[in-house]
C-alpha cells in the first residue's frame, strides 16, 4: 500500500490555490507578492492593487445613450427652427421668438432635474440589489422618453390647432408661449431627460467623483454645441410635416434602444445564470415562467410605436396644415379661398373676401396686397407712391417735362398732358424688390418701364401672376434673395428702385442696413430714385431717426410720405424717397385727372404731398448711429410694430379668416 504523501495520492496537508497567510511572525520582511492575482488574508479573498471595481455601460447601453445624445440634438435643431415658424401663420413672424429661446433653455433645465432625480432612484435601486441592473433601467427609461416625444409630437398640430382657437383671447404676447407649451416645449423636457440621464451613465464613479463631474459636465457641453451647429445648419421643413418627421426620428430611435436594452437583458440574464448554477437548476419550471413572461412583456413595449403610427396618420389625415393645395377647410362665413401652398417664407394664400367684393393675398399672419374685384384697384392705398418716382421735377421721366410747346399759340402754352405723354421712351429700367400683389411692378410697366422683379418666394410670384393679373413679359424675374441680388448686381443699373420687404410685423433686419443701403445706391443710376417702403410709428424717434440716418448716409436728399397721418403714434405704412438730386415732386392737378382723381391711385397720389413726415433732422444728425450689419437692432425694436400690426390685421379681417390658412 502507498503511504500517504507517496506518488499517486494528493498531499492534504498543502490546500491547493491562494496562499494562506494565518501567522505574520512567519513571514519574512522582504517577501512581496509575486502576482497580481488575489490573495486570501485570514480566510477572505482580498483584491489586489487599488484597481477600480466601476465599469463603464456594456455596448448595447453605449450606444443607446449615443442614440439618446445624437437624436436629442437633431430633433431639438429642429423644432428650435420649427417652433416659431409653425406658429407664424397664427402670430406673425416675431411675437413667436419672444420668450421662446428662454422657454426651450427653461424645458431643457426642467428636462435634466427630472434626468437626475430618476438616475438617483436607479442608483438607489442598485444599491439595494434590485431584480434589474443600472443599465437596463437606463435604456429602458431613453427608449419610454423617445415613446413619449413620439406620440405628443404626433399629435403636436392637432393641439396646436386647437391652441390657435384660443389667440384672441391670449393674446399677442402670452398666446405663442402658451402654444409652445403644448407645442414643443414637452419635447425639450424630455430632451433634457434623456441627455442628463445618459450623461450620468457614461461617467458613473463614485470613487472618483471630479472625474465625474467633469465627464457629466463634458457630455452635456458637446450635445449643446451639437445643438446650436445643428439650429444654424438645419435645412427647412414645412411646417406640419416636419413636425411629424421629427415625431417619426423619435419613433425610430425609441424603436432602437428598445432592441439593444433587449440584448443587454439578454446579457445580464446569461451572466446570472453563470453565476448562479445551481439556483437556475433547482428552480427551471419558475424559471422558464419567468423567461416567458419577460419575453410577452418585450412584445408589449412596441405598443407604443403602434400608438405612434395612429397618431401620425391622425394628424396626417385630419389636420389641413399637413396637406398643401386648396382645402374644403379654407371656405368659411364670406372668405373663398382660391390659392393656397406653403412655401419658402411660410403660408401663401390667396382669398375672395365676397361681401367687402375683394381679394387679398396672406403671407403667414400679414395681408401683403390685394385689389377690389369692382375697379382693380390696390386695397393699399401706400403702393401707389411709389409712383411719383416718374413724377419729380427737373427728370426727364416727369411727364410734365415731355410737353411740347404748341406753335401760333400763346407764348408759354404747352401741349396737355395726355395718357401717352405719361408712358416713357421704354429705356427706363426699375427694379422692385419684395412683389407682394405686383402692384407697382404693373403700374411701371404700363408706363412703358422695364421692370425687374425680386421676389424670395416662387409661391408669391405663382399667386400674383395667376390672381392678380400681374403682367407676364416682364424685363425679368429672380426668384432669390433680395440682399443677395443687390449685393451681386451690377453698378449703375437702374434708374428707380422700388423696396417693399415688409411682411408679418417685420422687415428683413439686412436689407435695413447701411450696407444695403450703399448697395442700392451703387446699382442706381446718378439722378436715380430709391423707394423704401417701411411699416412704422411716425412718433417712434428712435427707429425713424436711425433709419432715416441710414439712408442719409448714401444719399444727399431724403423724404418721407406717411398713407395716414391721423395719429402719429399709430403704426401705419410709409414711403421713403432717395436720390442723389433733389426730390421736388410734381403731382399736378392735370396729372391727377388723366390718372383719375376719383380713382384710389388718384386720391392717393393727390394727397401724398400733405402727409410728409419731416425726417431731415434725422438725416442730418451725425450723432445718430446708422445701421449696420453689426449693430442692427430693428428686430428688438419692432417689437411695437409687431404687436400693433397683429391687431390691426384682426381687426381688418375677422378671426375666422386667419385661424384658415
Amino acid at each position: 500500500m502507498k503511504q500517504k504523501g507517496g506518488k499517486g495520492y494528493a498531499d492534504k496537508s498543502k490546500p491547493a490555490g491562494p496562499r494562506v497567510v494565518n501567522d505574520k511572525s512567519n513571514a519574512k520582511a522582504n517577501d512581496k507578492p509575486k502576482s497580481a492575482g488575489p490573495q486570501v488574508v485570514n480566510n477572505k479573498l482580498k483584491p489586489a492593487g487599488p484597481r477600480s471595481t466601476v465599469r463603464g455601460p456594456p455596448v448595447p447601453v453605449l450606444v443607446s445613450i449615443l442614440i439618446g445624445f445624437i437624436s436629442t440634438s437633431i430633433m431639438a435643431s429642429s423644432l428650435i427652427r420649427l417652433g416659431p415658424q409653425y406658429l407664424e401663420p397664427i402670430y406673425g413672424n416675431v411675437l413667436p421668438n419672444l420668450g421662446f429661446f428662454h422657454g426651450v433653455v427653461i424645458s431643457l433645465v426642467l428636462g435634466g432635474i427630472l434626468g437626475s432625480i430618476y438616475w438617483q432612484r436607479i442608483l438607489a435601486a442598485h444599491e439595494a440589489g434590485g431584480p434589474l441592473t443600472m443599465d437596463t433601467k437606463t435604456g429602458r427609461a431613453i427608449a419610454a422618453a423617445f415613446d413619449i416625444v413620439a406620440s405628443l409630437t404626433a399629435l403636436a398640430p392637432l393641439r396646436a390647432t386647437y391652441m390657435f382657437k384660443w389667440s384672441d383671447a391670449l393674446g399677442p404676447m402670452w398666446g405663442p408661449l402658451l402654444t409652445q407649451t403644448t407645442l414643443t416645449f414637452p419635447v425639450f423636457v424630455a430632451g433634457g431627460f434623456v441627455i442628463t440621464l445618459g450623461a450620468s451613465r457614461v461617467s458613473y464613479n463614485p470613487q472618483a467623483p471630479g472625474r465625474q463631474a467633469a465627464t457629466t459636465a463634458a457630455c452635456l457641453g458637446a450635445v449643446a454645441i451639437c445643438i446650436w451647429v445643428g439650429q444654424q445648419t438645419a435645412p427647412g421643413h414645412s411646417s406640419c410635416r416636419g413636425v411629424l418627421v421629427n415625431a417619426t426620428y423619435a419613433a425610430l430611435s425609441g424603436v432602437m434602444v428598445k432592441l439593444l436594452t433587449g440584448h443587454q437583458e439578454n446579457i445580464d440574464a446569461a451572466v446570472a445564470l453563470e453565476k448562479n448554477p445551481a439556483e437556475h437548476v433547482d428552480n427551471v419550471p419558475e424559471k422558464q415562467l419567468v423567461q416567458l413572461r419577460e419575453r410577452q412583456l418585450r412584445k408589449l413595449r412596441f405598443v407604443p410605436t403602434v400608438a405612434f403610427v395612429f397618431c401620425a396618420l391622425t394628424t396626417l389625415l385630419t389636420d389641413s396644415a399637413c396637406s398643401s393645395g386648396l382645402v374644403a377647410r379654407g371656405n368659411v362665413d364670406e372668405f373663398k379661398m382660391v390659392y393656397r401652398n406653403e412655401s419658402v417664407t411660410g403660408w401663401v394664400s390667396v382669398t375672395d373676401d365676397t361681401k367687402r367684393n375683394l381679394r387679398m393675398m396672406r403671407s403667414g399672419h400679414s395681408l401683403i396686397g390685394g385689389r377690389w374685384t369692382s375697379t382693380g384697384d390696390s386695397i393699399f392705398g401706400v403702393f401707389y407712391y411709389a409712383d411719383a418716382v416718374r413724377m419729380i421735377k427737373g427728370r426727364e421721366s416727369n411727364p410734365a417735362s415731355n410737353r411740347r410747346m404748341v406753335e401760333d399759340q400763346p407764348e408759354g402754352w404747352t401741349q396737355p398732358l395726355t395718357r401717352r405723354s405719361m408712358r416713357g421712351s421704354g429705356s427706363e429700367r426699375a427694379l422692385q424688390i419684395g412683389l407682394g400683389v405686383g402692384v407697382s411692378a404693373r403700374s411701371l410697366h404700363s408706363m412703358n418701364v422695364r421692370v425687374d422683379v425680386v421676389e424670395i418666394d416662387a409661391a408669391v410670384y405663382e399667386a400674383a401672376i395667376e390672381h392678380f393679373k400681374l403682367p407676364k413679359r416682364l424685363n425679368a424675374v429672380y426668384l432669390t434673395d433680395g440682399r443677395q441680388f443687390i449685393d451681386e448686381a451690377a453698378s449703375s443699373t437702374y434708374d428707380y428702385i422700388v423696396h417693399d420687404v415688409f411682411t408679418g410685423g417685420s422687415v428683413p433686419a439686412s436689407l435695413f442696413s447701411q450696407s444695403a443701403v450703399q448697395q442700392l445706391q451703387r446699382i442706381l443710376k446718378h439722378d436715380g430714385v430709391l423707394a423704401m417702403n417701411y411699416v412704422g410709428i411716425p412718433n417712434d424717434k428712435r427707429t425713424m431717426g436711425h433709419v432715416a440716418r441710414t439712408i442719409g448716409t448714401s444719399f444727399a436728399y431724403v423724404r418721407c410720405f406717411a398713407e395716414i397721418l391721423e395719429d402719429r403714434d399709430t403704426m401705419t405704412n410709409m414711403m421713403f424717397f432717395a436720390s442723389a438730386k433733389p426730390l421736388e415732386f410734381d403731382i399736378s392737378d392735370d396729372l391727377l385727372h388723366i390718372i383719375g382723381k376719383h380713382t384710389i391711385r388718384g386720391r392717393v397720389l393727390g394727397g401724398m404731398l400733405s402727409n410728409e413726415v419731416d425726417v431731415s433732422g434725422f438725416v442730418e444728425n451725425t450723432d445718430l448711429s446708422p445701421i449696420t450689419d453689426s449693430w442692427n437692432p430693428l428686430p428688438q425694436w419692432q417689437v411695437s410694430t409687431a404687436i400693433q400690426h397683429w391687431h390691426a390685421m384682426r381687426g381688418m379681417v375677422s378671426t375666422s379668416y386667419w385661424l384658415n390658412y
